[in-house]
């Protein structure tokens, strides 16, 4: 058996990896230019979020308090790949300096599914073969599927914007890769050094890629949780069965090396909730986080959102949004059958291929955190036929690249046969992406029907802060629509907000003598605080926008002063 570590080269000796990398990149690029060209890129709110975080570690109104500027619900990875490139004020102002995580993670994840399927393809066996089939090239079924994971025309949107969803998914799709090159690299009947050294450098390689995803999305805390006790239950089998002592050494570091570094991650971030906000729970019952959302949200007669409590409808939710994010909702269903029977043709095959069925881990955690974690999924398809958080549905996406194929490759017992059941694999995906590109990517879609209001609202007081004096300080609540000063291109440092301890604090007790300008959208503190100093401060401007609390711009009545008035 071939390890999955040697690729195969193209006839003049370019390698296909490199090739399928290359293509990858120029597909991220063309998305990138053709959405940037229709102001895509800052539609999810979520989005301007995570830029707009990473912005402010170095855009603050205190360098001492950088470090502190991550957020506390929102695992730090991605905001931290933006450092190099979110100072750069146009990077910033268009969103592209989020785009370019991303981006990197859409190639890496697209080679991470050619590099898994390159390995050993579960094939019809030999006895079919003497019948008039002929062995499919490993090739063939990697590229197969890498172009269904990187033709999707939802994950093609996402990958342009600051979401986070392509960062983990590359990640998670790693880990199993070098899951099972470390298997592959144990042939139990026989111990080879240059074979241990692989083994040992694929976990820590697998081990790495578990933190990474572990450091972008809580979806990597459930897959670490699962992964981890399998690689110390393999990683003690192969100690028994080898028989040099420095071979064991070397393996019992490495393992202790990867414990440590998945165990670095949620003790790191429990510390640093405390630190910024004094609860190490910050991130799953603060004020920001996806409980307190939904508490927020939720009108007190409301029935519970779908799948509340019930686990079995909310894994129903999520395949759902699955195959809303591969295609319509018939086609995409055939396809979901398709990779159903895959799945169980590896089930057969379970001791060789049981890594490959970690893929639909997914479903297992989304199934539970709409249950019990306040982690609702709405689709225009069902019950409340809406749009959030759809775009979840996408993680399952590489379940529906990889076992469809494994499906294909198993049917047929002629050369004949096998070429039509590829047709009829290439003419169903080829429906659902033009279907979902005829309709708009439902991603898209989301974030258009989601963003309509809020953007228009930022865009209107963009236009009024532009006229505000360069450089005077202001007050503002930037949870509410800090895109208004990302659109504007205010410094973040000019802006006492919720992020500047003790200042925002001062300032909410005495607005007229701690900024110039003061600006306040109903419900949040600054408006609340205006309230209370309504005698000291003039309105200068008030935009409203249907859908939207409305947003009033106050100078100080009492300093006397006459600033530009937009």
């Amino acid at each position: 058996m071939e390890s999955a570590s040697h690729l195969p080269e193209q006839s003049d000796g370019f390698p296909a990896e490199s090739l399928v990398g290359l293509l990858l990149g120029i597909l991220s690029i063309a998305a990138l230019l053709w959405y940037y060209a229709h102001n895509d890129l800052l539609l999810y709110g979520d989005a301007v979020a995570h830029i707009n975080i990473a912005r402010r570690v170095i855009d603050n109104r205190s360098w001492l308090s950088s470090f502190f500027q991550l957020g506390t619900v929102w695992l730090p990875l991605q905001h931290v790949a933006m450092l190099p490139f979110v100072w750069n004020n146009r990077l910033w102002q268009s969103g592209i300096a989020g785009s370019i995580p991303s981006m990197v993670a859409y190639v890496l994840g697209g080679l991470g599914i050619f590099r898994l399927m390159t390995g050993v393809v579960p094939t019809p066996s030999a006895k079919s073969a003497d019948k008039g089939g002929a062995p499919i090239s490993r090739l063939v079924p990697a590229i197969a599927a890498t172009a269904i994971y990187a033709l999707n025309p939802n994950l093609l949107y996402l990958q342009t914007t600051a979401m986070n969803e392509p960062i983990y998914m590359a990640f998670f799709v790693w880990a199993l890769v070098y899951l099972q090159e470390a298997l592959r690299a144990n042939p139990e009947r026989a111990v080879e050094p240059q074979n241990d050294i692989a083994r040992e450098q694929a976990l820590e390689r697998c081990g790495i890629c578990l933190a990474g995803g572990a450091w972008t999305r809580y979806d990597g805390w459930f897959a670490a949780a699962i992964i981890l006790p399998v690689i110390v239950i393999l990683a003690v089998r192969w100690l028994r069965n080898q028989p040099e002592r420095s071979r064991r050494r070397a393996l019992t570091k490495s393992l202790i090396e990867i414990l440590l570094l998945n165990a670095l991650v949620p003790a790191f971030w429990l510390a640093y909730n405390h630190r910024v906000s004094g609860r190490a729970m910050d991130w799953a019952n603060g004020p920001y986080s996806a409980k307190a959302i939904a508490e927020r949200t939720t009108k007190p007669d409301a029935p519970p959102y779908p799948g509340r409590d019930h686990p079995i409808t909310a894994a129903q939710y999520f395949l759902k949004a699955a195959q809303l994010n591969v295609g319509g909702e018939s086609d995409a269903r055939v396809v979901l059958v398709f990779a159903a029977c895959g799945s169980l043709i590896l089930l057969r095959r379970f001791r060789q291929y049981w890594v490959w069925l970690l893929l639909w881990l997914p479903l297992i955690f989304y199934a539970f955190s709409i249950a019990y974690g306040s982690v609702p999924i709405f689709i225009p398809a069902w019950w409340p036929f809406s749009y959030y958080n759809v775009r979840y549905g996408l993680e399952l996406l590489p379940v529906f690249a990889v076992f469809p194929v494994v499906f294909t490759t198993n049917l047929g017992l002629t050369r004949a046969s096998k070429v039509i059941w590829w047709g009829v694999l290439i003419l169903l995906i080829s429906i659902c992406y033009a279907g979902a590109w005829k309709n708009t990517p439902i991603t898209l879609r989301e974030a258009r029907a989601n963003s309509r209001t809020r953007v228009a609202m930022e865009e209107g007081l963009a236009d009024s802060m532009v006229r505000l004096p360069k450089g005077a300080p202001l007050l503002m609540y930037e949870s509410s629509h800090v895109g208004a000063l990302q659109r504007a291109g205010i410094p973040l440092k000019n802006v006492i907000s919720e992020s500047s301890h003790p200042d925002w604090e001062w300032a909410l007790l005495d607005p007229a003598h701690k900024a110039d300008y003061i600006i306040g959208c109903q419900g949040d503190p600054v408006w609340m605080a205006s309230r209370e100093h309504r005698s000291e401060l003039d309105e200068i401007v008030s935009i409203s926008v249907p859908g939207q609390e409305r947003c009033t711009i106050y100078r100080p009545s009492v300093r006397g002063a006459s600033p530009q008035t937009p």
